[in-house]
């Protein structure tokens, strides 16, 4: 007869490989799975009835921006109450962990200063041992954003970086690495990483390649350029000898739907060269991001709320402006977060406009001009088919690109994009449940086994013996996201419960103030 800490009696198994279920119990000692099997005579200090449900390992969010909320927001129920057990943090070029104090860095800062938390680090060390010392829910890993290491090194200078600057962005990265980052990652669609070019992020990836890491991009476009992106990605890796992962790819707006048909494409033949190539996508057809990039040409929006500005209110510059804004459905575009205008929150910019009696261009200009702060918008400009066809390939993971929170902590005023609290949830009700894009074994696979695969973590992302005991329980035919645009904070419906490390950490439709989450730092810190 074994004792156990837990056993997890009846429940139906599916281990995160892609394996068919099987009904198995699963004992937990120390942390960890010590055994899977019909346990009947075995003991246990807590037992939990899994009759009915689904027992899987817990989520692997591989796309977040969790960094800027998490010193805050140390209990992540968002993520928690879908069955997410670690997030990748660190994305799109955004590190909050590689921030300091200068100006230059206030879009890092801008959701510290929310949830009155000061930026006391002056490295990505000192932040994870922030993050460590401050107790979490849930596991966080982090990579390099290459947008705030140039601006450690370079500012927002457009330039290219001289041969010294490079060096230092070099060692930058390399100091990062050796923290516990487990890559890079580039959004070359803000400043200051669009005025990167391939030869500066291929000496950058060489560096993370090195240290054992990956490259995660946001990609220069996701519509009009959208396939000499991946095109561009693809040359990035191949040059570094690094592995590749398209960050939540999808084709914007109606005239660039189909184009994933191609760029899939383009990843299957870097695949046969011997680039490893994955992605990761969120089941919704709006993306959200700051309405300076939907709707300014990229010269325009280059430093702060403040510096955008200055820069409207030249006469000739915003000439200029309303000339090259790009084509945008401004009946499709919805305000999300203004903190200096609440009631326009939720209401689309052809509404908004037309009610103040201006253009919709003029509208938004005029509200940029403001420069009050950094407001964002969701954009109904993706294809349903498109997010079907992506999801069904076998390479593509699971990620939300979410900032984790809670229905009462200070993002409560903010509505985020519903993939805060509903993208595990929502896959695997809506895209396995009502729709049969996947299976069930498939779905978890993406959110366990494969991005556990692209983070080298060998003993994590699935359910077997002398793997870490991160386990989500959840009701197949429940589960459900219940978050909307409308009204955003709202956690999924259909967890049971949530194992971290082993101490029950989501239970009863709440977290249960269990801080047994780690920062996972790469193998060579």
């Amino acid at each position: 007869m074994n004792a156990f800490d837990t056993i997890i009696r009846f429940g139906t198994v599916i281990d995160g490989t892609g394996a068919e279920p099987i009904s198995a119990d699963i004992g937990i000692l120390n942390g960890k799975i010590a055994a899977i099997g019909d346990l009947n005579a075995s003991t246990g200090a807590t037992i939990v009835d899994a009759t009915g449900l689904i027992v899987t390992p817990g989520f692997i969010d591989i796309h977040t921006h969790s960094d800027l909320s998490v010193l805050f927001t140390p209990g992540m129920e968002s993520s928690l109450a879908q069955g997410v057990t670690a997030e990748v943090v660190g994305n799109c070029g955004f590190s909050l962990g590689l921030a300091k104090t200068d100006d230059v860095f206030a879009l890092e800062r801008r959701s510290l200063e929310r949830g009155n938390i000061s930026l006391t680090w002056n490295t990505l060390d000192g932040f994870l041992k922030r993050v460590e010392d401050s107790g979490i829910a849930i596991h966080v890993a982090t990579l390099a954003g290459h947008g705030t290491l140039r601006k450690r090194v370079m500012g927002l200078s457009q330039n290219l970086p001289d041969p010294a600057q490079l060096a230092a962005l070099q060692r930058e990265l390399e100091d990062a690495m050796k923290a516990g980052a487990l890559g890079l990652s580039t959004g070359l669609e803000y400043v200051p990483g669009m005025y990167a070019n391939v030869e500066e992020l291929t000496a950058l990836a060489k560096v993370a390649a090195e240290a054992g890491g990956f490259y995660a991009t946001h990609l220069r476009s996701e519509g009009d350029t959208l396939e000499e992106s991946v095109a561009e990605a693809i040359a990035i890796a191949e040059g570094a000898g690094i592995p590749l992962q398209l960050s939540h790819h999808k084709a914007e707006k109606p005239e660039n739907w189909g184009k994933v048909i191609r760029t899939l494409k383009l990843a299957d033949d870097a695949r046969a060269r011997g680039v490893d190539v994955l992605l990761d996508q969120y089941p919704y057809t709006a993306f959200q991001t700051g309405l300076a990039t939907i709707a300014l040409p990229p010269w325009a929006v280059g430093g702060t709320p403040q510096a955008i500005a200055e820069r409207l209110h030249d006469p000739q510059t915003r000439a200029l402006v309303l000339t090259e804004m790009p084509s945008v459905d401004w009946s499709a575009v919805e305000i999300a977060n203004c903190a200096s205008h609440r009631e326009y929150q939720g209401h689309s910019i052809a509404y908004l406009a037309q009610s103040a009696g201006r253009s919709p261009q003029n509208w938004v200009l005029d509200l940029l001009s403001e420069g009050e702060g950094w407001v964002s918008a969701a954009y109904f400009a993706l294809s349903e088919q498109d997010v079907e066809y992506v999801m069904r390939n076998p390479h593509v993971m699971i990620g939300s690109d979410a900032v984790v929170s809670t229905i009462d902590g200070p993002l409560s005023v903010e509505r985020p994009h519903p993939r805060t609290y509903g993208t595990f949830a929502r896959v695997l009700s809506r895209y396995v449940r009502e729709k049969g894009v996947l299976t069930l074994p498939e779905a978890i696979r993406r959110m366990t086994g494969l991005p556990a695969q692209r983070l080298r973590w060998t003993d994590r992302g699935c359910l077997a013996p002398g793997f870490h005991a991160d386990i989500a329980l959840f009701a197949a035919g429940s589960i459900e996201d219940v978050a909307t645009f409308a009204a955003p904070h709202a956690y999924a419906h259909g967890v049971h419960s949530v194992f971290v490390s082993g101490s029950l950490a989501w239970a009863n439709g709440s977290g249960t103030g269990s801080r047994t989450g780690k920062v996972l730092r790469s193998s060579i810190s």
